[in-house]
């Protein structure tokens, strides 16, 4: 599927629900980068979907964790070609509290090898 370059988020572009999660968790594969453990799989639907998870222990304030969200789904947005047809799932690690757009941008698209 392709997407314009400044196409919006539809919500079918989201991993929502646990077994969804837990499919590519469990069947994927993963890489690091310095700030993300970054979970991807396969699918079948033609175009990439994306799954967040930070949690309560790296961010203990929800305004920074959805911040550090869309921040993520900004990068998703505008690079969505670049994913494929991939579940992707970004697990936050330590550190990622001093990140901005550019930073993460630069940071996955540079690792980004999925297809």
């Amino acid at each position: 599927m392709t997407f314009p370059p400044n196409s919006n988020f539809p919500r079918k572009l989201t991993i929502r629900k646990s077994p969804e999660f837990k499919e590519v968790f469990k069947r994927g594969k993963n890489f690091r980068t310095k700030y993300f453990k970054i979970y991807y799989k396969k699918n079948s639907l033609g175009f990439p979907r994306l799954g967040i998870v930070i949690g309560k222990n790296i961010f203990a304030s929800a305004v920074k964790r959805n911040l550090l969200k869309r921040l993520l789904r900004e990068t998703f947005r505008k690079n969505k070609n670049k994913f494929g047809s991939n579940d992707v799932v970004f697990l936050s690690i330590e550190g990622t509290e001093l990140l901005n757009y550019k930073i993460i941008e630069q940071e996955i698209i540079n690792k980004l090898s999925l297809n």
